[in-house]
């Protein structure tokens, strides 16, 4: 299981840029250009030795900037030459782009390196501090462009630290997952837990009002966290429920019995993350402070 989510995730450069791609309705040929220009400029694949290795998702925020440069040229050149399009195409709107990804990914690296060190920090502190404010910390970052993969292997982050940084994301994917059932249909919830929160990365983006929940409810999760001793490695921090990758590490850490082991992973992975996402979505709608509105994804279809 944890190969096949290891493998599963170099994909997410090709998938960023299709959905890209098909979200300015492009042609298939400019589709394949952008989906190479957001490859290769992720990072995600290098040449070490000569040989290419693939290292995890990349960095989505270089994705972005690749595949923003890519439809800019792509709209700017409007297919002038269309019996060239086969030609001119895949050179305007992925090896140029690429190139330029290729340049601006160590320096975009280091927002993610400079954030891994401050992060890093915490692992010196008292065991409840740290993971308290690991849990907090990965719980935002999560919903924001920037990897929670790439940081966890930038700080080899493991043992309690990674089951922290595990269970604040399952604390977000909780409290987006409720607020989605109360205004999406019912696939669009179920696909967040296959997805992630960063499926809902806009809705946070655009209301930053969901940070106050979101590190509430990891805060929490956190702590019964550090009441279990959950554990991880590094490959399994910046996953949180995707591919069970949390909960299947934090198992094999567990010295209890196979039924005890059971019952604590459900109450840490289940009980009090949906607890807590129904207890202070309850108590904010109540307060006025956000409406169910904002858990809306794309047209806000009624389940």
């Amino acid at each position: 299981m944890g190969n096949i989510t290891g493998a599963i995730q170099f994909t997410v450069p090709v998938l960023v840029g299709m959905f890209i791609a098909l979200e300015f309705k492009l042609t298939p040929i400019e589709t394949a250009s952008i989906i190479g220009a957001t490859f290769v400029g992720s990072g995600a694949a290098t040449l070490t030795e000569g040989v290419w290795v693939l290292k995890g998702t990349g960095d989505l925020i270089n994705i972005m900037i690749v595949a923003s440069i890519a439809v800019l040229i792509i709209k700017w050149y409007n297919n002038s030459l269309a019996n060239l399009g086969i030609v001119v195409i895949p050179i305007l709107g992925g090896v140029i782009p690429a190139f330029i990804g290729v340049l601006t990914l160590p320096y975009v690296a280091q927002i993610t390196g400079l954030l891994g060190n401050i992060i890093a920090n915490f692992t010196t502190l008292q065991p409840l501090v740290m993971m308290l404010l690991l849990a907090m910390s990965f719980a935002l970052i999560i919903v924001t462009p920037l990897s929670t993969v790439a940081i966890a292997y930038a700080i080899s982050l493991s043992g309690l630290g990674s089951g922290a940084a595990n269970v604040g994301i399952v604390a977000t994917l909780f409290t987006l997952a409720y607020g989605s059932s109360r205004v999406n249909n019912k696939g669009t919830t179920f696909a967040l837990f296959f997805a992630g929160p960063k499926m809902m990365m806009p809705n946070y983006l655009q209301n930053p009002i969901l940070t106050l929940p979101i590190l509430i409810n990891a805060a929490v999760t956190g702590f019964f966290g550090f009441l279990f001793k959950i554990q991880g490695t590094t490959g399994s921090a910046g996953f949180g429920l995707t591919g069970l990758a949390g909960p299947i590490n934090a198992y094999s850490f567990m010295e209890t019995s196979p039924l005890v082991s059971t019952g604590i992973l459900v109450i840490q992975y289940l009980v009090v993350p949906l607890g807590m996402a129904i207890l202070t979505h309850t108590i904010f709608t109540k307060m006025g402070l956000y409406e169910d509105k904002l858990f809306t994804v794309n047209t806000g279809e009624k389940k």
